[in-house]
């Protein structure tokens, strides 16, 4: 089939993602096809290339706990209808390298998810793919290094252009069934990851005493999920909003975004302790909800966990404003001493959508 035009919509924090994308946007260029990339940051109520029949449609994303991060799913559910224009689906994942040995990551439900949502919205789905890009979960783990990272990057390409290639040759190419079995025995974990998980992340994150308040990180943020908050220093304060997508830490001109992972075992404490449970069985002396109790337990551990993460990070956030507690979590955290990195031939001027927002120095 012969399109005429394409827009793909991505998310990326590091750089990733944004990069699958534009390889993609220059295949469909050499095809003489007009392409556009777009950001997932809003809701799209409308396109920008028009509505012509023969407009094809991506979606490329980084996947977070085996299956689609929540603002990409909000972000497909509000696409206008599909009235049959093809769609393919990219889900990034993260590969690495040990011993010199590839190995890839796992993106779950992530890409069929997100198939499944364009569908039911009138897009025929042409292809799903997962594509290793390196693993940029700083949270966790030590940055990959230039070398590897150019190596897992060379391998993404080649498999990008074969994909395209037959997409744009009108053959179907859904990729990844075994790992979409693999996310499917894991749903629980993923559906743990978008109720709770991500709640939880986000409150990890802080500031070192390398922050100098310049907001540099609340005015990348594609979510828009940071706030500068104070009355003499300016300090950043992640809200729930935030996706972990590691932008911040990855571009933080000072180093100074950390998670602490001190500070994520007492919250996991504090979230786990049977406050839910002893209230209920409180409550069922007065009067009787034995029939309920179970619905009840589940809906007040939810509402207690989301309460104890936001308690817990705003005594968190007043604290780390002593230099003495501040250097504590510092030096008790493994981001620390990580190496930051994001997509290596990516710049903020790249990803960030109101880049007027950002000084030249920071672009």
């Amino acid at each position: 089939m012969q399109y005429s035009s394409m827009v793909i919509h991505f998310m990326s924090g590091t750089g990733y993602s944004y990069r699958a994308a534009t390889w993609m946007e220059e295949i469909a260029s050499k095809k003489g096809i007009t392409s556009k990339i777009h950001q997932i940051s809003k809701y799209y109520k409308e396109s920008e290339l028009g509505d012509e029949a023969k407009n094809l449609v991506g979606v490329v994303f980084p996947t977070h706990g085996f299956t689609a991060p929540w603002q990409v799913i909000r972000y497909v559910l509000h696409l206008p209808h599909g009235n049959g224009k093809h769609a393919f689906v990219v889900a990034t994942r993260a590969g690495s390298i040990i011993a010199s040995i590839p190995f890839p990551g796992l993106e779950g439900t992530a890409g069929y998810l997100i198939a499944l949502i364009l569908l039911l919205k009138g897009y025929i789905v042409r292809g799903i793919m997962g594509l290793d890009m390196p693993s940029n979960w700083m949270s966790l783990h030590w940055g990959i290094n230039l070398e590897n990272s150019r190596f897992i990057i060379g391998r993404a390409k080649v498999k990008t252009d074969s994909f395209m290639k037959r997409i744009f040759e009108g053959k179907k190419t859904y990729r990844g069934i075994i790992f979409l079995i693999l996310g499917l025995i894991l749903s629980p974990v993923s559906l743990g990851y978008l109720v709770i998980g991500r709640f939880f992340l986000s409150k990890l994150f802080f500031a070192s005493g390398n922050c100098t308040g310049c907001g540099f990180c609340a005015r990348s943020c594609p979510v828009q999920a940071i706030r500068m908050v104070g009355s003499k220093k300016l300090r950043p304060y992640w809200t729930f909003a935030c996706e972990s997508c590691m932008r911040c830490m990855g571009y933080c001109p000072n180093k100074a975004v950390e998670a602490s992972h001190s500070f994520a075992i007492g919250l996991y404490f504090v979230a786990t302790l049977q406050v839910p449970s002893n209230v209920l069985n409180g409550l069922s002396k007065v009067i009787s909800i034995e029939s309920y109790f179970f619905f009840f337990l589940i809906l007040l551990s939810y509402i207690y966990m989301l309460i104890s993460f936001f308690a817990a990070y705003f005594i968190l956030y007043w604290l780390i404003k002593i230099p003495l507690v501040n250097k504590f979590f510092t030096y008790t955290t493994f981001t620390h001493f990580y190496r930051r990195y994001h997509e290596p031939d990516t710049t903020l001027i790249n990803i960030v959508e109101d880049k007027k927002s950002l000084s030249e120095n920071e672009l």
